[in-house]
């Protein structure tokens, strides 16, 4: 069960897009699977990738450089 504290539209506008990127990007699946491998619930996995993709707009927004998933392969 996903947490209500935060903001909600942002929590609405970000769940699809993280779902995209854990099942059909290669970066995602990296990550998901580097979740699931430490044991944790799919809910946490898809509210981390929420989080990782807010940091990662941000960073791309900051830089003025385009997304590399180079970066995020880790």
């Amino acid at each position: 069960r996903m947490s209500k504290v935060g903001h909600s539209f942002l929590r609405k506008a970000l769940y699809m897009p993280a779902m995209v990127a854990v099942h059909k990007t290669s970066w995602g699946k990296r990550f998901g699977q580097r979740l699931r491998d430490a044991g944790k619930a799919p809910k946490l996995i898809i509210g981390a990738m929420m989080r990782k993709l807010v940091h990662v707009a941000f960073g791309v927004l900051r830089s003025g450089k385009i997304f590399d998933p180079a970066l995020h392969a880790a």
